[in-house]
Protein backbone atom coordinates (compact mmCIF):
# COMPACT_ATOMS: atom_id res chain seq x y z
CA UNK A 1 0.00 0.00 0.00
CA UNK A 2 1.35 3.39 -0.81
CA UNK A 3 0.28 6.95 0.05
CA UNK A 4 1.29 10.31 0.85
CA UNK A 5 0.57 12.37 3.77
CA UNK A 6 0.87 16.30 3.99
CA UNK A 7 1.09 18.30 7.20
CA UNK A 8 0.81 21.90 7.72
CA UNK A 9 2.86 23.01 10.43
CA UNK A 10 1.25 26.79 11.60
CA UNK A 11 3.72 26.76 14.53
CA UNK A 12 2.84 29.54 17.51
CA UNK A 13 4.92 30.72 19.83
CA UNK A 14 4.83 33.97 22.01
CA UNK A 15 2.10 37.07 21.28
CA UNK A 16 4.23 39.17 19.46
CA UNK A 17 6.89 37.58 17.68
CA UNK A 18 4.51 34.30 16.14
CA UNK A 19 6.43 31.41 14.28
CA UNK A 20 9.58 33.36 14.60
CA UNK A 21 12.85 31.54 13.67
CA UNK A 22 15.31 34.08 14.80
CA UNK A 23 17.04 34.41 18.45
CA UNK A 24 16.21 37.36 20.40
CA UNK A 25 17.76 40.64 18.95
CA UNK A 26 20.95 40.46 21.44
CA UNK A 27 21.71 36.65 19.77
CA UNK A 28 21.02 37.74 16.43
CA UNK A 29 24.79 39.25 16.09
CA UNK A 30 26.32 36.22 17.68
CA UNK A 31 24.49 33.57 15.50
CA UNK A 32 25.92 32.99 11.74
CA UNK A 33 22.39 31.27 9.58
CA UNK A 34 23.45 27.79 8.29
CA UNK A 35 22.96 27.70 4.50
CA UNK A 36 20.02 25.51 3.15
CA UNK A 37 21.29 22.63 1.50
CA UNK A 38 19.64 20.91 -1.29
CA UNK A 39 19.45 17.32 -1.00
CA UNK A 40 22.71 15.14 -3.17
CA UNK A 41 19.78 12.93 -5.08
CA UNK A 42 17.89 16.23 -6.40
CA UNK A 43 16.49 15.63 -10.23
CA UNK A 44 16.66 18.11 -12.94
CA UNK A 45 12.61 19.11 -12.25
CA UNK A 46 13.71 19.33 -8.46
CA UNK A 47 16.48 21.91 -9.45
CA UNK A 48 13.34 24.35 -10.92
CA UNK A 49 12.48 24.96 -7.47
CA UNK A 50 14.38 27.26 -5.57
CA UNK A 51 15.81 27.30 -2.17
CA UNK A 52 14.78 29.49 0.61
CA UNK A 53 18.03 31.84 1.18
CA UNK A 54 19.98 30.76 4.37
CA UNK A 55 19.35 34.11 6.46
CA UNK A 56 15.35 33.48 5.41
CA UNK A 57 12.59 33.98 8.03
CA UNK A 58 9.90 32.59 7.58
CA UNK A 59 7.82 33.83 10.35
CA UNK A 60 4.15 35.12 10.35
CA UNK A 61 4.20 38.57 9.09
CA UNK A 62 1.63 41.88 8.36
CA UNK A 63 3.50 42.48 5.24
CA UNK A 64 4.66 38.93 4.74
CA UNK A 65 8.41 39.87 4.95
CA UNK A 66 9.17 41.42 8.05
CA UNK A 67 8.44 38.57 10.67
CA UNK A 68 7.00 40.99 13.05
CA UNK A 69 3.20 40.41 13.78
CA UNK A 70 0.27 41.99 15.83
CA UNK A 71 -1.30 40.50 18.76
CA UNK A 72 -4.21 40.89 16.14
CA UNK A 73 -2.77 38.81 13.85
CA UNK A 74 -4.58 35.14 13.12
CA UNK A 75 -2.78 33.18 11.15
CA UNK A 76 -4.27 31.30 7.51
CA UNK A 77 -6.71 28.41 8.00
CA UNK A 78 -6.20 25.33 5.16
CA UNK A 79 -9.13 24.99 3.44
CA UNK A 80 -7.69 22.78 0.38
CA UNK A 81 -5.09 20.59 0.33
CA UNK A 82 -3.65 18.35 -2.40
CA UNK A 83 -1.72 15.26 -2.10
CA UNK A 84 1.70 15.36 -3.75
CA UNK A 85 2.77 12.37 -6.07
CA UNK A 86 5.30 10.07 -4.86
CA UNK A 87 7.58 9.90 -7.92
CA UNK A 88 8.78 6.48 -9.55
CA UNK A 89 12.46 7.47 -8.36
CA UNK A 90 11.85 7.89 -5.06
CA UNK A 91 9.65 4.87 -4.52
CA UNK A 92 12.34 3.09 -6.43
CA UNK A 93 15.08 3.83 -4.26
CA UNK A 94 12.94 3.44 -1.28
CA UNK A 95 12.24 -0.11 -2.01
CA UNK A 96 15.81 -0.70 -2.62
CA UNK A 97 16.82 0.83 -0.19
CA UNK A 98 14.59 0.65 2.68
CA UNK A 99 13.17 4.07 2.71
CA UNK A 100 9.89 4.21 3.78
CA UNK A 101 9.57 7.80 4.51
CA UNK A 102 10.60 10.87 2.88
CA UNK A 103 9.86 14.75 3.81
CA UNK A 104 10.22 18.29 2.36
CA UNK A 105 9.76 21.25 4.19
CA UNK A 106 8.56 24.17 1.38
CA UNK A 107 8.00 27.98 2.82
CA UNK A 108 4.82 29.67 0.93
CA UNK A 109 4.15 33.08 1.04
CA UNK A 110 -0.10 32.70 1.72
CA UNK A 111 -1.54 36.07 -0.16
CA UNK A 112 -4.51 38.11 1.40
CA UNK A 113 -6.37 36.07 -1.36
CA UNK A 114 -5.54 32.69 -0.07
CA UNK A 115 -3.44 31.83 -2.71
CA UNK A 116 0.06 30.68 -2.58
CA UNK A 117 3.13 31.93 -3.91
CA UNK A 118 6.64 32.39 -3.91
CA UNK A 119 7.73 28.84 -2.99
CA UNK A 120 10.86 27.50 -1.73
CA UNK A 121 12.32 24.67 0.02
CA UNK A 122 13.88 24.81 3.71
CA UNK A 123 14.35 21.08 3.31
CA UNK A 124 14.93 19.02 0.51
CA UNK A 125 13.99 15.57 -0.19
CA UNK A 126 15.48 15.02 -3.78
CA UNK A 127 14.78 12.00 -5.68
CA UNK A 128 11.76 14.69 -8.12
CA UNK A 129 10.17 14.99 -4.67
CA UNK A 130 10.72 18.44 -4.28
CA UNK A 131 9.19 19.38 -7.46
CA UNK A 132 5.92 17.31 -6.94
CA UNK A 133 5.80 18.86 -3.07
CA UNK A 134 6.08 22.20 -4.92
CA UNK A 135 3.29 21.53 -7.06
CA UNK A 136 0.94 20.05 -4.42
CA UNK A 137 1.45 22.94 -2.49
CA UNK A 138 0.96 25.57 -5.34
CA UNK A 139 -2.60 23.36 -5.24
CA UNK A 140 -3.69 24.44 -1.73
CA UNK A 141 -6.12 27.45 -0.86
CA UNK A 142 -6.53 28.97 2.64
CA UNK A 143 -9.05 31.37 4.72
CA UNK A 144 -6.15 33.88 4.57
CA UNK A 145 -4.62 35.55 7.46
CA UNK A 146 -6.17 38.39 9.08
CA UNK A 147 -4.91 41.69 11.23
CA UNK A 148 -7.56 43.08 13.16
CA UNK A 149 -9.54 41.19 11.26
CA UNK A 150 -8.16 42.47 7.20
CA UNK A 151 -6.84 39.90 4.99
CA UNK A 152 -2.87 40.20 5.20
CA UNK A 153 -0.35 38.12 3.31
CA UNK A 154 2.08 36.30 5.50
CA UNK A 155 4.74 34.05 4.92
CA UNK A 156 4.85 29.83 6.87
CA UNK A 157 5.99 26.83 6.26
CA UNK A 158 4.55 23.26 5.30
CA UNK A 159 5.41 20.19 5.55
CA UNK A 160 5.20 17.58 2.89
CA UNK A 161 5.32 13.46 3.99
CA UNK A 162 6.37 10.70 1.80
CA UNK A 163 5.26 7.40 3.44
CA UNK A 164 5.94 4.43 1.09
CA UNK A 165 4.59 1.20 2.64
Amino acid sequence: MRSTTLALFLLVSGATNIWAQLPPPSQQAQSTPSPIVRDPHSNKDDLAVPLCPAEFNDSLSTDGVSGKADKGTRPPKPTVSSPAKFSSEARRVGRKQGIHEFKDVMSLLVGADGTPRETCIKESAGYGLDAEAAKAVMRYRFDPATNDGKPVPVRITVQVSFKLY
